[in-house]
């Protein structure tokens, strides 16, 4: 036994000239592939942060998941400007907020994409409904012709002229969304604007806007928490729980007020 590991028995001179040429195949395409891994950013003229080796997108998507979808797209919008690309769940995601883009890509019917969890969207009762998370073409046609309405004619001049009022009568009542030191909490404000154009353009019934508020913020922070998880996160249900909540409230509400439209419908003596 000894004798037949002994290594003289081998021709060691050999035994490198048969390795050495598949290992240096190897190296070499090794090397090929880690550079066109390295030059993929090259072939997106949109700025973004970089490829570098998959790396980019796997920080881009942990960022969005670490700081939620708002504060991430003002991180890139800060570094890149207002058109910019990165990675979510792997796939390449642009992010708009130039007001001119937004225009031009809802009112275009070739676009229909919008990135999300199928069952995130499922738990919030988005998926495949409305008009902003809506990946269904065929729904999303028979939709379409209702949004591009809202954007010109006489339902556009309406709403802005709706929309004036309900900002002059919100600046009006100002300390009711003011804190104790006096600073005046915009994106409450701006909630409760919302709530109020849309309520005098759909509903046009009396509701408490402070209440319905705190239930819309609450529903979009479940939102924005579901909307990029793993499928194996909606299997836990303890984890789920607590947004279960925050959906179900606004539902209930809006259920509320719709069955209060119906009512005033059906007692109606002229519909207007």
């Amino acid at each position: 036994l000894l004798e037949v590991l002994n290594p003289r028995h081998y021709n060691v001179t050999s035994m490198v000239s048969e390795v050495v040429p598949i290992a240096s195949i190897a190296v070499l395409l090794l090397t090929g592939f880690l550079l066109l891994v390295w030059y993929y950013e090259d072939t997106s003229s949109i700025p973004g942060p970089s490829y570098f080796l998959g790396i980019g997108p796997l920080i881009s998507h942990c960022r969005f998941l670490w700081m939620g979808i708002g504060s991430a797209c003002n991180y890139y919008n800060k570094m890149y400007g207002e058109f910019m690309r990165v990675w979510v769940c792997g796939e390449e995601t642009l992010i708009i907020s130039k007001s001119s883009s937004m225009f031009h890509v809802m009112k275009h019917s070739h676009y229909i994409s919008r990135f999300g969890s199928k069952l995130g969207l499922q738990f919030i009762g988005m998926h495949e409904k409305g008009i902003i998370f809506n990946n269904n073409p065929a729904l999303w046609k028979v939709v379409r012709p209702f949004f591009t309405k809202a954007l010109s004619g006489p339902g556009l001049v309406r709403m802005v002229t709706i929309c004036a009022d309900s900002i002059t009568k919100h600046l009006d009542r100002l300390e009711e969304v003011c804190n104790d030191l006096g600073y005046v909490d915009v994106l409450t404000l701006m909630r409760r604007i919302m709530l109020d154009t849309s309520n005098v353009l759909f509903l046009g019934i009396p509701l408490d806007e402070s209440a319905i508020v705190v239930k819309i913020q609450g529903y979009f922070d479940a939102w924005q928490a579901l909307l990029l998880k793993p499928d194996i996160f909606f299997k836990i249900s303890w984890l789920c729980r607590k947004y279960e909540k925050s959906v179900k409230d606004l539902k209930d509400a809006m259920e509320i007020l719709i069955e209060e439209k119906r009512h005033r419908i059906s007692i109606a003596e002229k519909l207007e």
